[in-house]
């Protein structure tokens, strides 16, 4: 394995006799009510596994621990049921129940970050789900002993032994078999390490997991797949053709239908194998609703085989399926309409049929199979053979833990979905866009808002030309009552009208007419009070954007007239003024940077008043069906057109005109699915920058820019024609760029990505092409890793996957400025067909991966000719 530097700072935890004795008070803990929603009995899901979870707690207290009973250990079992809390109290935010869960875990972690009771030499993958948990205590706390555990478990993957085609043997006991179960164990975890340690290489090597058992176990016929497979053919219980178990245990299903929603919690959207082991979860969800028992909505131990003698109806491969296929149609991964009648009843069939409450008013799981394996014999020496008769003779016992936890699980997921509109139930899966085949689908997401046809004028509302009446509250008067209405147009006719803050709400289209002006106010007051924004990335409480939406739908602001923001150096831009003395907005940046950095909750970083963070242009916050076109914008505080959080935006025919410092024209910031085409940025910073949030912030909110098409426009001024970063710790993918032309003197770079080891994140999937360069000052390309803190830091910036087709340049310093640094990631960079003309001097590169040319012609400003062949003079 690579070797990895991740530095945290240490936080003192309770542990030890104080951990014990506050278990006592978990128990009784109130907590946050359930959010109203359908009841399964006399409670909701959710109610359901608060219940739940509080019985195990009780039942179980410190048992689970370290030293908590003879056979406890580091387990899969009990890290399940610590998981499950864990999602459950950030569901409920009880924190009590994730205390709980992490002295589990931590209690086998000791100072040094050796794990107790663990051998890596075992090679047994069921010891490494306990990693999911403690990859979330990284997250969480940043303690070094969890680090060190976590590279433990991967040093085991590295080099856990495998069968030919590189599928993790289930253990070293258990030679050339992958089983179901062991896919659950081991998948999730790897791809979790590897978006957390920023390496990709693990995204390939889990995906590959899951493909490989459904290649080898998958059944046609029955549409269920086969607890496990031996490559040898050696063992007893296998198929000597196919190598594959002889029967469809319910719970080994039920592990690899959790594994595959699990790993695509991690897997990039754009990942080459999303789209295969969608599949797979499709042709499982298939499977499980076609095998799920009419009568009652639950899953028997052998899938099959129904009423057969001797099967029953089992509880935790029913709480499995129950959860797998909540959480898939939540994600969007299965069709709602399809799956919603199989999910309500297989966890009513659990509350209803499975679920006992007993004297203590406990609540509890029965009919539970406690174990089943394949190979050796059990306890009283009857071969654990794969046959029917096997699996229903092991014995039945209640609150097994591989139950109890996925129910849990599955009540959080049921409430989502029963308490989530429909129409806003599915996130939509990111496209695999792995070159330009994929634009056409994105283009068919991105439909500009409509309205109806009605019109507001704001001079009707007490709004008077002239640029010195504030016409701010006759602005909102107009967008309330258009809103009010049902939607339309609030026009600004031709003249000027002086403004503060404007707050766009659903259905409402701003449309500034030719020869309109709307010419905004420069004291800050007027963008008071502050609202929920991001500044250069991180969250916070700031003034208001000078046009601004929160969580809305169907907005526009159009027409062919001019926004001027009116800044200039005697107002916003002198906060950014240096002299002598450090910019007036210095201490604010720093104080803001350390509350993002600390993750002090968003409502508690005001800012505003008292404080030199600028305002941005036009920031849509969190909405969706955005449009921004045709008009003109003038000398902004900063950041021009910023979308944030925000899923179908269009601008079009817009220009951007505005030399101030930070000044860049429009930054898609964690949004989808965004158009950008035929606008025009003559701009003081980079034309079009798009970002994801900065640094620790970044990562909290954790949301990439994807599926972002740039068409027809038009780059003079500024530092980057299309840039990414630097704020990009959130991730970037699916950048297509065609069309375009860039030009200026002051036109530093064409394509440009920056990034460093504080903000890391994976930049991938970035194409451009038929793109005229006429002068650049830098580059044609830039990839800049040693960005401000450049290699200092623990996450390691990603760039790959990038493509210029037929660019053309008519005079740069360089066709290339790639910086990167040891541990960080510049691959699979291509140039096909293209020519740059006029090129000064060489080339840099420093550890970069692939860089590839084919049918590239590099013209040099200084001809010059080949010493032996003067034929070819240039």
């Amino acid at each position: 394995m690579k070797s990895l530097r991740f530095t945290f700072g240490s936080l003192a935890i309770v542990a030890g006799l104080l951990g014990i004795l506050c278990f006592f008070t978990f128990c009784t803990r109130s907590v946050e009510p359930a959010p109203a929603g359908e009841k399964f009995g006399d409670a909701t899901p959710l109610e359901w596994s608060q219940r739940m979870a509080r019985s195990e707690m009780a039942r179980r207290g410190t048992t689970l621990n370290f030293g908590g009973a003879p056979k406890a250990r580091w387990d899969y079992t009990s890290s399940l049921l610590a998981l499950s809390l864990i999602k459950l109290a950030e569901r409920t935010g009880d924190t009590a129940m994730r205390d709980y869960a992490e002295m589990i875990v931590s209690s086998y972690i000791a100072p040094d970050g050796t794990i107790r009771t663990y051998k890596l030499e075992d090679y047994n993958i069921d010891m490494i789900p306990p990693g999911k948990v403690v990859l979330l205590m990284i997250e969480r706390t940043g303690e070094e002993r969890y680090r060190k555990a976590a590279e433990t478990l991967r040093r085991q993957l590295a080099t856990h032994p495998r069968t030919s085609e590189g599928g993790f043997w289930h253990k070293q006991r258990y030679p050339h078999q992958m089983w179901l179960d062991g896919i659950f164990m081991g998948a999730p975890f790897y791809a979790h390490y590897g978006k957390l340690f920023n390496e990709p290489a693990a995204f390939d090597d889990a995906a590959k997991q899951a493909l490989l058992i459904d290649a080898h176990a998958y059944d046609p016929k029955t549409e269920l797949y086969y607890h496990g497979w031996d490559e040898s053919r050696a063992q007893s219980w296998a198929n000597k053709q196919t190598g594959t178990s002889p029967n469809f245990w319910g719970r080994g299903l039920g592990w690899y239908s959790m594994a595959l929603v699990d790993l695509l919690d991690f897997l990039p959207g754009i990942h080459s194998d999303v789209e295969s082991i969608h599949a797979v979860l499709r042709r499982v969800a298939e499977g499980v609703v076609r095998h799920q028992d009419p009568k009652t909505g639950l899953w028997f131990q052998v899938l099959d085989q129904g009423e057969r003698k001797g099967n029953y109806r089992e509880a935790t491969a029913s709480a499995m399926f129950v959860y797998a296929l909540a959480k898939a149609v939540n994600r969007g991964y299965l069709p709602r309409d399809q799956y919603l009648p199989a999910i309500r009843r297989g966890y009513a069939g659990l509350v209803r049929d499975l679920i006992k409450t007993d004297a203590n008013g406990q609540i509890n799981l029965t009919q539970c199979c406690e174990v089943a394996g394949l190979g050796y014999t059990t306890g009283s020496g009857r071969p654990r053979d794969g046959s029917f008769d096997y699996y229903v003779s092991e014995p039945i016992v209640t609150n097994d833990l591989k139950g109890t936890g996925p129910f849990i699980l599955a009540g959080i997921e049921v409430e989502r979905l029963l308490t989530t509109p429909p129409a806003a139930s599915v996130k939509p899966v990111a496209t695999q866009a792995t070159g330009w085949q994929g634009v056409p689908a994105i283009l068919a997401r991105i439909q500009a808002p409509t309205f109806p046809d009605r019109d507001f004028p704001i001079t009707q509302y007490g709004a008077t030309a002239g640029g010195t009446a504030d016409c701010t509250d006759a602005i909102k008067q107009a967008i309330a009552a258009c809103h009010a209405a049902g939607g339309g147009r609030v026009v600004v006719p031709a003249g000027t009208f002086l403004t503060g803050a404007i707050h766009l709400k659903s259905k409402v289209n701003l449309h500034i007419a030719a020869g309109a002006t709307l010419l905004f106010r420069t004291d800050p007051a007027a963008y008071l009070p502050a609202v929920f924004t991001r500044f250069e990335g991180t969250e916070c409480m700031n003034y208001s954007p000078l046009i601004y939406a929160f969580e809305q739908e169907n907005i526009a602001v159009t027409g062919a007239g001019t926004l001027d923001g009116g800044a200039a150096l005697d107002n916003w831009w002198g906060w950014t003024k240096r002299g002598a003395n450090p910019a007036a907005a210095t201490a604010s940046i720093r104080r803001l940077r350390e509350l993002g950095e600390s993750a002090t909750p968003v409502a508690e970083r005001i800012f505003g008043a008292g404080h030199f963070l600028r305002p941005n242009f036009i920031q849509p916050y969190r909405c969706r069906n955005v449009l921004i076109e045709g008009v003109t914008l003038l000398r902004s505080p900063m950041w021009e057109i910023h979308p944030v959080l925000c899923t179908n935006v269009t601008v079009r025919g817009v220009t951007v005109v505005s030399h101030g410092p930070n000044n860049d024209g429009c930054n898609p910031e964690s949004s989808r699915d965004v158009l950008i085409e035929n606008c025009v940025f003559d701009t003081g910073d980079d034309c079009i920058a798009i970002k994801s949030g900065r640094n620790g912030d970044g990562r909290r909110v954790a949301t990439p820019s994807e599926n972002i098409i740039v068409r027809g426009c038009t780059m003079k001024d500024g530092h980057g024609g299309v840039v990414m970063g630097s704020e990009i710790s959130g991730s970037c993918r699916n950048v297509f760029i065609e069309n375009c032309k860039m030009d200026s003197p002051h036109l530093d770079r064409a394509l440009r990505f920056k990034s460093n080891a504080q903000r890391g994140g994976v930049i991938e999937n970035v194409f451009m092409r038929h793109v005229e360069i006429g002068r650049v000052a830098e580059a044609i390309l830039t990839i800049d890793f040693i960005y401000e803190e450049g290699a200092k830091g623990p996450h390691k910036p990603v760039v790959r996957n990038v493509t210029l087709d037929n660019v053309t340049s008519q005079a740069s310093p360089r066709v290339l400025w790639i910086a990167g640094f040891p541990g960080a990631t510049i691959d699979r960079v291509r140039f096909n067909d293209c020519t740059f003309r006029g090129v000064e001097t060489a080339e840099r590169m420093q550890h970069a991966g692939s860089i590839e040319f084919r049918n590239v012609t590099i013209e040099p400003a200084k001809k010059g000719r080949s010493l032996n062949s003067p034929e070819a003079a240039q």
